[in-house]
């Protein structure tokens, strides 16, 4: 009986002293990998049927492929560990290793990325995949200086419409007096309070909820969005206002990156790069589809508003004041320069 009371003891003892010498996430990234596996947790904010998830499970496959079978990919959606947000700063205390962030949620984190928030600065998509390919690097460098995470992961989905219950909107005067969720992020509350609209900033978690229970009218988001999560059963009215492109990253923490074998970093980076030049063909077919199923689930598209160069002027108005949450100019004037437009 003693012996056995003595070797349960030493058992004890051992596992607590492995316990300890792991010391956790933050001293194995210190140690880097040495040629072990990397467990990669990944986090985003949508469903499984969403743009979101497909970009998760492909960079899945490509980490896994680019290392050999060195980096095992967990994946984690649907807000399971928590809000956007969260994610961005989980991955900042190395709770997590990745996380798919919407730049509305990555800008107060790291306001240099802001400029792609500007209500109506992209007109067209290979716009955006002209300024992202050009400035990738010199964002990251601004994005480690600013929150000490790094995009691995570009790409976006559809532009930002507006859907509601109540009527549908044609004209400005037709938005107002409607409830519309608005993200709680200045820029793009700013574009609605310039239409003269209740923006109404509620959590992305509890906006199915509100919009079920006529707490708010209205929201918006991108087809494939609205689609994935359903929102037909609470809309009836699209207005394709296109006011803004969603535009999310993948991050990670840049010393827990620099932590890790050279082989590791080559193919998260690699697999990063992959999946972002895939998404741009595979968002355009899922676009396609969710339109289409969001029509057969009786929306009615009332295309652009009648007076759209209206929306716009309003909108584009309010970019002075908005500069202190991009940490300035410099960012939005190298995106004007690369796509050859004047800036208004």
């Amino acid at each position: 009986m003693k012996k056995k009371l003595i070797l349960v003891c030493l058992c004890l003892v051992l596992s607590l002293a492995l316990v300890a010498g792991c010391g956790g996430n933050q001293g194995a990234e210190t140690q880097g990998t040495q040629g072990g596996t990397v467990t990669m947790m990944y986090t985003h904010g949508l469903g499984f049927e969403s743009a979101e998830h497909w970009v998760a499970l492909r960079f899945q496959e490509l980490a896994y492929e680019f290392s050999n079978g060195r980096i095992v990919v967990q994946i984690f959606p649907a807000d399971q560990l928590g809000s956007e947000q969260r994610g961005f700063q989980d991955v900042q205390e190395r709770v997590v290793q990745a996380s798919a962030v919407t730049v509305n949620n990555i800008t107060p984190f790291a306001p240099s990325v802001g400029f792609m928030d500007l209500p109506f600065i992209f007109h067209y998509y290979q716009e955006f995949y002209d300024v992202i390919d050009e400035v990738w690097d010199e964002l990251n460098e601004r994005m480690i200086v600013e929150s000490g995470n790094k995009a691995i992961a570009w790409y976006r989905q559809g532009f930002r419409n507006l859907t509601n219950s109540v009527r549908p909107v044609e004209t400005l005067e037709d938005l107002r007096g409607l409830r519309i969720r608005v993200p709680p992020n200045p820029m793009m509350l700013a574009a609605f309070e310039s239409w003269g609209t209740n923006a109404t900033p509620i959590a992305w978690g509890e906006t199915f909820t509100a919009l079920q229970y006529g707490i708010i009218d209205g929201q918006e988001n991108t087809h494939t969005v609205f689609n994935s999560m359903h929102f037909y059963e609470t809309q009836r009215y699209l207005t394709e206002i296109r006011y803004k492109l969603w535009i999310g990253g993948v991050v990670v923490n840049n010393q827990w990156f620099l932590a890790q074998d050279q082989d590791i970093q080559e193919a998260i980076l690699r697999a990063g790069r992959q999946v972002s030049l895939e998404m741009r063909d595979h968002i355009e077919i899922m676009e396609g589809n969710a339109l289409a199923n969001m029509l057969a689930n009786g929306m009615i598209n009332n295309g652009p508003p009648r007076d759209e160069e209206l929306w716009m002027e309003l909108a584009i108005a309010t970019w002075p004041d908005l500069y202190d949450h991009m940490g300035g100019t410099a960012m939005l004037e190298r995106a004007f320069e690369i796509i050859d437009r004047d800036r208004p």
